[in-house]
């Protein structure tokens, strides 16, 4: 700003000053003399102005002209001394505006601005320090940031999560207080007695009671018994849905142990149903510290049940996760192979229960499973069947067989039915000695002497006719 502008912005303060003290002088009548008529004429409503005044003069108090000309002489010194500080102020903005600009000729910027800290402050974000940050730090502004995460939600939006699906409605956020709890739980206490009558009365009369009869019973109107009825199922499904999220906590704790989060979900709602049911608000304690104990004992039995093909007895589990447990603990202190000393020493058993406990701990293969992840081989196609021979030891055994048929030759022809009878040679169905004494009208005792002849001339002939090198192939 220059000096001149400022002078003109000092006489322009002065004449409005000015202009002020007349209009002030207005309320002195004695001291309307002393303005020039000139001036008069240049305030606006002047004429309104003194009919007003006139009218109220007699109400003004008498002040004496000197005193008037006295505050006139203060207020126009008051008025220079205003406009020598202005003139002033404005020297000293041009100073510094001249010596801002050459600050920023020696490479300096306006922008960077020096903030004091305290030491602790500064020794905290040196610890928490783990990348540099920088100096020239860009700040969305809030609708920025709030619209970015909402894009980055719906783009990750997955409409068959199971926990959203879970979790959907806003009844599963609401916790509800003590003396809430407990008027649910009186209004489920009312359902179950209702529930539990209406049983008696189908179990009685052998169908499901009407709705009058069932009011007749309890000693209730229809209306009045439809109304509890509502009122305990919305108390029931308000207790089911703002203990939801436990059950997703205790899921959670038992993912990787065969089922899914959707299959542990289900069985620890059953296990919250089943809660509600056994719940006694006598016993003194909160609804959720109750079914607690509910839900994980349901999930927990739902793993033991259906997590293996070969479903293992519970104690078997429970010493696997002592196991586990120990495995652990050795991984935790640096040991990452212990040996099988080891963890039966830790686990407090004995070696040999150890491998038992792995053997049957084995988890089953499907034989449509891929062997290498990047082929379609299955371990169906590369594994052989026990059942199927291998074809020259299905030759040997043919060869045998043959063999056999010719030495019973040398028996006679009783003895060689009994011996094709008793072991089945023919149709491959073995017979009792009572079923081949029928057959030939002898009795059980001689049809065992006759095999036991037969048996002898046999064994009397396998040296000379070579049947030792069918030895390998006998079961």
């Amino acid at each position: 700003m220059e000096i001149g502008t400022s002078v003109h912005e000092g006489n322009s303060a002065l004449d409005q000053l000015v202009l002020e003290s007349k209009y002030c002088s207005l309320g002195w009548p004695k001291f309307w003399n002393l303005i020039p008529p000139s001036q008069t004429a240049q305030i606006p409503s002047w004429s309104l102005t003194m009919q007003s005044v006139t009218a109220n003069t007699d109400k003004l108090l008498a002040v004496e002209p000197f005193i008037v000309i006295d505050l006139a002489k203060k207020a126009l010194s008051a008025s220079k001394e205003a406009a020598l500080l202005a003139e002033k102020c404005t020297n000293l903005d041009d100073v510094v505006s001249t010596s801002l600009r050459s600050t920023c000729s020696s490479n300096f910027s306006i922008g960077e601005v020096k903030t004091v800290r305290s030491t602790r402050h500064l020794g905290r974000q040196s610890k928490n320090r783990r990348v540099p940050k920088a100096k020239d730090m860009f700040h969305e502004p809030y609708n920025a940031r709030k619209a970015d995460v909402q894009k980055r939600i719906n783009e990750g939006f997955d409409p068959k999560d199971p926990l959203r699906l879970f979790l959907w409605g806003p009844e599963t956020k609401q916790l509800l207080t003590a003396k809430e709890e407990s008027e649910l739980i009186a209004q489920v206490q009312d359902l179950m007695r209702l529930e539990k009558v209406k049983k008696s009365l189908q179990f009685q009369f052998g169908r499901e009671p009407s709705m009058v009869e069932w009011a007749d019973v309890v000693g209730l109107s229809c209306s009045v018994l439809q109304s509890q009825l509502h009122a305990g199922n919305s108390s029931r499904e308000k207790l089911i849905n703002a203990n939801l999220r436990m059950v997703v906590h205790i899921a959670k704790q038992y993912q990787g142990r065969g089922l899914s989060l959707q299959d542990l979900m289900q069985e620890g709602s059953m296990g919250l149903m089943k809660s509600i049911e056994k719940f006694k608000p006598q016993v003194g304690c909160r609804f959720a510290t109750y079914a607690y104990w509910w839900i994980r004992q349901t999930v927990r039995k739902a793993i033991f049940q259906n997590s293996r093909t070969i479903r293992l007895p519970e104690n078997v589990y429970n010493i696997l996760g002592k196991v586990m447990e120990a495995k652990r603990s050795y991984i935790q202190e640096g040991n990452h192979n212990p040996t099988k000393e080891e963890l039966a020493k830790r686990t407090g058993i004995t070696i040999d229960k150890l491998e038992r406990l792995f053997f049957m701990a084995r988890m089953p293969l499907s034989m449509q499973q891929t062997v290498w992840a990047d082929q379609d081989t299955t371990f169906q196609e590369i594994t052989a069947d026990a059942e199927i021979e291998i074809p020259d030891v299905s030759a040997a055994k043919q060869l045998m067989r043959q063999h056999v048929r010719g030495l019973l030759n040398i028996l006679n022809l009783k003895e060689r039915q009994i011996i094709r009878l008793r072991y089945g040679i023919e149709d491959g169905k073995q017979k009792s000695l009572s079923e081949i004494g029928n057959v030939f009208g002898l009795s059980k005792e001689r049809v065992r002497q006759l095999e036991s002849r037969a048996l002898y001339k046999l064994k009397q002939c396998l040296g000379s006719h070579g049947l030792e090198a069918y030895a390998d192939l006998l079961v």
